[in-house]
Parts: structure tokens; sequence; C-alpha cells
């Protein structure tokens, strides 16, 4: 069990920590090609209970029951889905936005088809005891989105970020950090929180109190997208549906991730009741957000090129392809 633990820790911080990361609609037209019954869909997800959907509908037979040929694959999280997308492996992938972004930087053949689910309370700031936001001297800070989360933070308390030392770490490492004095704060996510928490430290806050959150999105190429529109669209459809058991029943959806990735439906209750899920079109706020972390990436010298997120989220697509 110890090992499935850290395996899940390790996933869950590539997928969430990977490096990098106005209303104008990008829609796709409808396609007109036909798609065949016996199509074969391949989903690459992280081994974490943010996929819970795609976990829930795979596992209650959801998929085969819309007619759908439907298969998991279980990839580290991080960067691999979308990567797996742009090999061939897989024909979608669910990725947090910051790592998205960071794939279709150099593969501008990607596209992002909607939300799924979406926190501002799944990050939370931890503080050392003794400690107050206005005393932060130190503070640890895993790669990417931590590094955004935790700049936007210290930005909101009206600190420097350059004035703060900040010690780059994984979230694993980062209660025994604290509880030693090395750190004087953390923005993470459980099983990492609960940890400090129970080894004397605080929750501060979380995301959401600075106005920051992430987001995880369906991927798919454009190439592919193309030709199978249709097959898309019903396979998120059936993607919102299981999002929607999800929010409504904790503990069914708790079941099917433990199932899926040998994780205990305890801890799978706790994270998954801190995000929010429902399959959603992207919306200006999302374009927004986006934008917001390209530019914050490519300031940090961690986005190669150029990438528009006006053209590589597909705002209305979700509306018109899965009603």
């Amino acid at each position: 069990m110890k090992t499935n633990f850290w395996r899940r820790g390790v996933a869950a911080v590539a997928a969430l920590a990977a490096v990098a990361v106005a209303t104008t609609a990008c829609t796709r037209p409808a396609t007109t090609a036909a798609t065949t019954a016996g199509d074969l869909v391949r989903i690459s997800v992280g081994v974490d209970p943010s996929y819970a959907p795609i976990f829930l509908a795979d596992r209650e037979g959801m998929f085969e029951a819309a007619g759908l040929d439907v298969q998991v694959i279980q990839t580290e999280g991080g960067a691999a889905g979308a990567q797996n997308v742009v090999a061939g492996m897989s024909e979608l992938s669910g990725n947090a936005n910051s790592t998205a972004l960071t794939v279709m930087a150099g593969n501008p053949g990607l596209r992002a088809l909607g939300v799924y689910e979406e926190s501002d309370r799944y990050f939370q700031v931890v503080l050392r005891d003794g400690v107050t936001p206005d005393s932060i001297k130190t503070m640890g800070v895993f790669p990417g989105i931590g590094l955004y989360f935790t700049d936007r933070y210290l930005r909101s308390l009206g600190l420097d970020p350059a004035g703060v030392n900040l010690v780059t770490t994984s979230p694993p490492e980062q209660p025994a950090l604290l509880a030693r004095g090395d750190i004087d704060g953390f923005i993470s996510f459980d099983p990492w929180v609960t940890q400090a928490v129970d080894s004397g430290s605080h929750v501060a806050g979380t995301t959401g109190d600075f106005g920051a959150k992430y987001s995880q999105w369906l991927i798919a190429s454009d190439s592919w997208l193309s030709t199978h529109e249709e097959l898309a669209g019903r396979v998120f459809r059936v993607i919102a549906q299981a999002a929607d058991i999800v929010d409504a029943d904790p503990d069914r959806a708790a079941k099917a991730v433990a199932e899926a990735i040998q994780m205990d439906p305890a801890e799978v209750r706790n994270q998954v009741t801190q995000i929010d899920f429902r399959g959603r079109d992207f919306t200006p706020d999302d374009i927004e957000q986006a934008r917001q972390l390209v530019d914050f990436f490519r300031a940090q010298g961690k986005i190669p090129g150029d990438i528009d997120p006006q053209e590589v989220l597909l705002s209305g697509w979700f509306d018109q392809n899965t009603q």
C-alpha cells in the first residue's frame, strides 16, 4: 500500500505541477464525416481522483451503454497523456490547464474541447505554527502551477515574490520541511496538506481566497477531431454525465476510483469533495486564465514559442457537440 501511495503522489505531482504551464468564439464547424460504431477511443488519464468521471464511466459501463468502444489508459500523469495524443497512442486525454498549455505550445495541432472539473479550493495555503501571512520569509514551491499559485498568493499579500526565499521542492517533501522549520509555508493539495496539519501546521486559506483556480480539460488532436467530431462529442457527453454523478454522489465516485487505482476510498472521497466536477464549455474567464498562465510561464522561460489560448481552446465546441 505504501508503494501505491507514493506512486499516486508522484503522479499527482506530475499532473498538477508540470513545468510550463475576449469572447470571440473559436468554434469548429460541424463535421459531415460519419463515425463507425466500432471506432475505438483511447483516453489517457493519470492515477489520481481528479480523473474520477472517466474512471466512474469506465468502471460502471457507461461508455458501453452509450454504444461506445472506449479504452482508459493510465499514465504517470503530467504531460504524458497529451503526449500520447500527439504520438497517436490515444485519441483523447485529460490534462490540467497548465500542463495542456505547455504541451500545446510545442504541438499546435492539439485542441481543448471543454472543461470537466475545476477547483479553487483543492490547492490550499499551509503555514507553520506561529507563522502569519505577513511574516513569511521562505516558501516551499513545486514547479509549474505551484510556482504560479505561490506568486499570486504573495502578491495578494502585498509581498514581492523576489523578496521571499522560494525553495524548490516536491509536494511529498513539503510537510517534513515545514515541520523542521526549513520553510514557513507551501501551497499544495492532499494528502500533503493533511499530513502537514497533523504535524501541527495550519491551513491559512485556499487559492480561491486570492482569485486563483485550476481546471482540467479534455484534449484531442485537430487531425483526429476533423473526422471524428460526432464520436468525440458522444464520449464527452458520457464523461459529463459521469461528472454530474461524481459531484452528487462522492461515495459512489470513491468506490469506482478506489477500484481503478487501488486507493483508499476515504482518501478518494476527501479529494473529490474538494473539486467541482461538471462538463462545460469554455468561458471568457477560462480564456483569460489561460492567457495569464501563458504570460506567466513565458516570462519564466518555461513555454517555448507562442500560443494563443483563443485558438486552441474550442469555445462553443462542448455545447455544439455534446447535447
